[in-house]
């Protein structure tokens, strides 16, 4: 039995950046674009056992991948991805505001990695981001149900304290949150990959929105504001 991390993670959270920077475990096989195609989610227990194998072929004792709400049906990941010996999970999260904004951006320029957005301005829809915020709830609050059910730990690993950080930092916050869950993974003392290169350099949502003074007071009319600068779980 091989032991498995599910990031259950949502869009511009920190996860593929986190999941490169994996890549410094000896112990660990990161799988960062699992389940990316629509062959991929047809039949996803084929394609795990695929990765356990590979995984195995490189003698890791360790793999990763990560879902979002729209990955896998919700009654697929529970029967065919978390119900499977070994299967650990781990949140990773990051304000809401701060997600949503950074996917608006990454759609707006049709590009997900290796492109620098600081330049690009948006306008935001309310009802848009209030559904967003709605699905990215239901996904955390369902998993976070699931592992209270069954008395499992939930290590949550947020993008501004433990992702968003020095690699070697990263690194220890996510090995003490693999700790939580049974798994140990020993950071290294160099690194092979310092991970993705940060896309965004302003830090202010306000500074990313055009029509951010329409947009917060609709915020606070609707009462969305804390659920905005808060986290999905």
């Amino acid at each position: 039995m091989l032991d498995t991390l599910c990031l259950i993670t949502g869009p511009r959270t920190g996860a593929n950046h986190l999941m490169q920077l994996g890549g410094n475990f000896a112990e660990l096989r990161t799988f960062p674009e699992l389940f990316n195609s629509l062959a991929e989610r047809i039949e996803p227990d084929h394609v795990l056992d695929e990765a356990v194998a590979a995984a195995r072929a490189e003698h890791k004792r360790v793999l990763a991948f990560k879902l979002w709400h729209d990955t896998l049906e919700p009654e697929t990941v529970e029967q065919m991805i978390l119900s499977r010996p070994g299967v650990r999970v781990i949140f990773v999260v990051r304000r809401q505001i701060d997600a949503y904004v950074s996917w608006c951006k990454a759609i707006s320029v049709h590009k997900w990695q290796e492109v620098d957005t600081s330049a690009v301005r948006l306008n935001l829809d309310i009802a848009d981001f209030a559904a967003w915020m709605d699905a990215q709830e239901r996904w955390y609050d369902r998993w976070r149900n699931w592992l209270n059910r069954r008395f499992l730990p939930s290590p949550i690993l947020r993008y501004e304290t433990d992702i968003d950080q020095p690699p070697e930092g990263v690194l220890r916050r996510f090995s003490a949150a693999a700790a939580q869950v049974g798994v140990t993974l020993k950071v290294p003392a160099t690194l092979t990959t310092t991970g993705l290169v940060k896309q965004d350099h302003v830090k202010a949502a306000a500074d990313k929105v055009d029509n951010w003074p329409a947009f917060s007071r609709a915020l606070v009319a609707q009462g969305l504001e804390k659920r905005a600068f808060g986290y999905p779980v």
